[in-house]
């Protein structure tokens, strides 16, 4: 699974079978999908409009943080940003949902075909 927007790449490793995820300077790693899903969960119950507003006179140039627990790192975002993440992310769930669903039906099958040839 390969999902990419202007700023943001999204992807599954076939070497790690990690989620490798950047956007703009931004990276990390999932371990799995309820991780990303998590993630999806949290940025979607982002109001831009209010983040902007309440962060209005502070000195950061892009007013939306996304802190990150146990660290002093925080991504932060302009509204623009917000929603192209919420895009590639929500993109990303969907398509790799998808496919695993497809992946399961397939194996059904398979399993049928087993069962009729024999």
């Amino acid at each position: 699974m390969d999902i990419k927007t202007l700023h943001g790449h999204i992807f599954t490793c076939s070497n790690c079978s990690k989620i490798h995820f950047e956007f703009n300077q931004f990276s990390m790693d999932f371990s799995n999908l309820d991780i990303v899903k998590d993630f999806k969960s949290y940025i979607n119950q982002i109001n831009a409009f209010k983040e902007e507003d309440k962060f209005r006179n502070n000195s950061y140039i892009k007013k939306i943080q996304i802190p990150f627990p146990r660290t002093s790192i925080k991504m932060v975002l302009s509204s623009i940003d917000l929603e192209e993440l919420k895009i590639l992310i929500s993109t990303f769930v969907k398509d790799y949902e998808q496919e695993l669903e497809e992946k399961k039906l397939l194996k059904k099958l398979s399993n049928i075909e087993k069962k009729n040839m024999n």
